[in-house]
């Protein structure tokens, strides 16, 4: 099979389509034939060193997430999962950029009728990261004032219409040219270098862009109030200062948390914006393009 891999940090130009025999599922497992994958900036950090103790797991694939069919199941998997359309969630470094899979069957969920695999996806590593910061961590309920970082981008767009969908008043952040696309999504825009003075006190902060955004996150929130915050741009910890809580979770397949967000983006309750589709051949491209940070929702390659 082919996959994109990386054996050194650097630029796109790291990357390489590789040969590599397509590996067969374990205990537990499933073997996915690969119709669509997810670009997601995480991808171009891991391979520019910005994390840089992964470099024992060099060289390593990249990509954590895409859409395809199950081919090949492992020992305990039910044999009614042969042959269905499923999104999954690589581990780090496993790589998803590739013709084939395998995956605990935990880390996978059907794809629900009405989803073409694009749309599929799309959907496992945003949704589930949007899911786990505010409805498992966050708590987002009826009534809670949320303001969502970098409200127009993959992440971001989905936190939004969760938040607003579990009942929460939402705010988000973006540039002045994404402020009618956050508004479309439900929230009120707030310009992304100076937000708005007349703010009301958040109740939750979503923050997906850490650096020097983390102190004005913990500034506008109410006292007691909660900051999820993903690991993005380093930042250093002024919660305390400001009497508020910061919670950065742990974003890991098999909660059910990608089942959820299926089942809401296949309801009509949750849109996911794909800014492009492009071919797979393109992999250098959509990691240049996702790494500029000006990605209005997803891009996905498509393998078939």
């Amino acid at each position: 099979m082919k996959a994109v891999e990386f054996d050194r940090f650097g630029g796109s130009d790291v990357l390489a389509l590789v040969d590599r025999p397509a590996p067969a599922p374990g205990p537990g497992e499933i073997a996915i034939d690969v119709h669509a994958v997810s670009v997601n900036p995480v991808d171009a950090k891991v391979r520019a060193g910005m994390i840089p103790h992964l470099a024992a797991a060099l060289p390593m694939g990249t990509g954590r997430d895409g859409a395809g069919i199950v081919t090949a199941l492992g020992a305990g998997v039910p044999q009614d999962w042969l042959g269905r359309p499923v999104a999954f969630l690589a581990a780090r470094g496993q790589g998803a950029w590739a013709e084939t899979v395998a995956v605990p069957l935990a880390n996978a969920a059907p794809v629900p009728d009405g989803l073409d695999m694009a749309t599929a996806a799309a959907l496992p590593l945003a949704g589930v990261s949007a899911w786990i910061g505010l409805v498992e961590t966050g708590g987002v309920a009826p009534g809670m004032s949320v303001l969502v970082q970098a409200a127009a981008g993959g992440i971001g767009h989905l936190a939004v219409q969760i938040a607003r969908a579990r009942g929460a008043q939402v705010w988000g952040t973006s540039s002045s040219r994404n402020a009618d696309f956050v508004a479309g999504l439900g929230a009120t825009p707030v310009p992304h270098d100076a937000p708005a003075p007349d703010l009301p006190p958040m109740d939750l902060v979503f923050d997906l862009m850490g650096g020097p955004h983390h102190a004005a996150c913990c500034a506008m929130l109410r006292p007691g109030g909660h900051l999820v915050a993903l690991n993005a741009a380093p930042f250093q910890d002024v919660s305390a200062d400001h009497g508020v809580t910061l919670t950065i979770p742990e974003i890991v397949p098999g909660t059910g948390a990608l089942a959820h967000v299926l089942d809401l983006a296949a309801a009509g309750a949750l849109h996911v914006e794909i800014a492009d589709t492009l071919a797979f051949s393109a992999f250098a491209e959509a990691q240049d393009r996702i790494a500029t940070g000006r990605t209005r929702g997803k891009i996905v390659l498509t393998l078939k």
